[in-house]
């Protein structure tokens, strides 16, 4: 037993319809209250009546008694006023500070068994979800209902990271962006160097070079660190020389090459290719990346992502390593994953900081009439019978996948709640 399960009765009323308190007086919940996610009683608001007496206020919950004293409630006062307190086990008597016994209401067999029961084999479960072999009665019904939120709570989440990213730009919304979308050219994997090089190249160095690829290559492959060693092709040498001249204008320090991650990626995916297919996107908007977002819309932006690496790279994977030939164009699959994972999101912060709702609104209608991504989880969910038609739909299961199903929040998950409590 925990304190997560017994709020959970507590919140959505899973108790017998007949209760009494440990005083043997008729309870009545009129409404569980608020639950309170932070320090403090954990349920605020609530309205009980025992026996003729109607009361309002504050809810704590613990699985035994003596936890009241075991968490020092008894020595702070914005506990002394509550109302009521939920036990598993009474195995101590609690009193408010002017010596008057608490109010107590003892759950142990006061609640349907089989709920607990189908807790623990969720909290049991190792599978891909914790509700897997329940899914079969219920799921996608829950879920249609619930996606648009979960989509919202994704972007949400990525706020916080976007917010941090704009404090250390000192409110700087241009440079923000230049950095945030530098991030998305490393497709998870290589994200974080992706970011870094961004940060140790400004944007306003960035400028001053992005009517030249060459230019723009040689400060970029510099500044990754991929430029620290004596070469055989003639291009990589030119780069380094060039390089060399910028990085002492400018006085740029490079990240460390060996940041840059190759296992398990496909060639076209390693991190030179999309270096330089982040100089020509760089090129090809005059680093003026903020513009995208004036449209107010991310329709028709895509064009902006049709971009290819330099004709270096149509022989090449790595420096001075020759291979088939293949123009490096970045494919549409890459181009909706930097729509909805880069574009998306920073456009929604963005309406929310400039408290423009109807920006949040198209972000997600743009979701709404984008395909969804592929991979290893929306694979799952489709094979479990979940719509994953849309990126809407795409970016809510993988929400639900990392922020409920991984962190066992069932108690917390719409489908999971079903599930505990559908009768059969």
């Amino acid at each position: 037993m925990n304190e997560l399960f017994l709020s959970y009765l507590w919140k959505y009323r899973h108790l017998d319809q007949e209760i009494k308190t440990e005083s043997g007086e008729q309870l009545v919940v009129l409404h569980p209250g608020e639950q309170n996610t932070d320090s403090g009683p954990d349920f605020f608001n609530a309205r009980i009546r025992i026996g003729d007496t109607t009361w309002a206020g504050n809810v704590e919950i613990h699985v035994v008694a003596s936890d009241w004293f075991r968490h020092g409630h008894h020595d702070d006062p914005a506990y002394d006023h509550a109302i009521l307190h939920v036990v598993y086990d009474a195995d101590r008597q609690v009193f408010h500070q002017n010596g008057e016994p608490m109010q107590t209401l003892v759950v142990k067999n006061q609640f349907p068994a089989w709920i607990y029961d189908r807790y623990q084999l969720m909290m049991q479960n190792r599978q891909w979800i914790p509700c897997l072999n329940q899914l079969h009665s219920s799921g996608s019904g829950d879920f249609g209902m619930w996606a648009p939120a979960l989509a919202v709570e994704r972007l949400q989440n990525k706020s916080i990271n976007i917010r941090q990213l704009l404090s250390g730009c000192s409110g700087d919304w241009e440079e923000a962006c230049y950095r945030h979308l530098s991030g998305s050219f490393g497709f998870k994997i290589n994200t974080l160097p992706f970011e870094l090089l961004a940060k140790s190249l400004p944007l306003k160095v960035v400028r001053h070079h992005c009517d030249s690829m060459f230019q723009m290559e040689a400060l970029l492959f510099g500044q990754a660190g991929m430029l620290n060693q004596a070469f055989r092709d003639p291009y990589p040498r030119n780069l380094t020389h060039e390089y060399q001249f910028l990085c002492s204008k400018y006085n740029l320090k490079p990240i460390a090459g060996s940041l840059w991650k190759h296992l398990r990626l496909r060639p076209p995916n390693f991190p030179a290719i999309r270096i330089s297919q982040f100089a020509g996107f760089l090129c090809q908007t005059q680093a003026r990346l903020f513009n995208l977002f004036e449209k107010g819309t991310l329709t028709g932006v895509m064009d902006d992502f049709i971009i290819s690496a330099s004709a270096y790279w149509d022989s090449h994977y790595l420096f001075d390593k020759s291979a088939v030939r293949q123009r490096k164009i970045m494919g549409g699959s890459c181009v909706k994953l930097f729509e909805i994972n880069g574009m998306a999101p920073f456009l929604f912060y963005y309406g929310l900081e400039k408290g423009q709702p109807d920006l949040c609104e198209r972000v997600i209608e743009f979701l709404e009439q984008t395909s969804g991504e592929q991979n290893v989880h929306i694979t799952r969910w489709r094979q479990a019978g979940f719509p994953v038609g849309n990126a809407m739909q795409t970016q809510a299961l993988l929400q639900l996948k990392q922020s409920y199903c991984d962190k066992k929040r069932c108690l917390e998950c719409r489908i999971g709640n079903r599930l505990l409590t559908e009768p059969g």
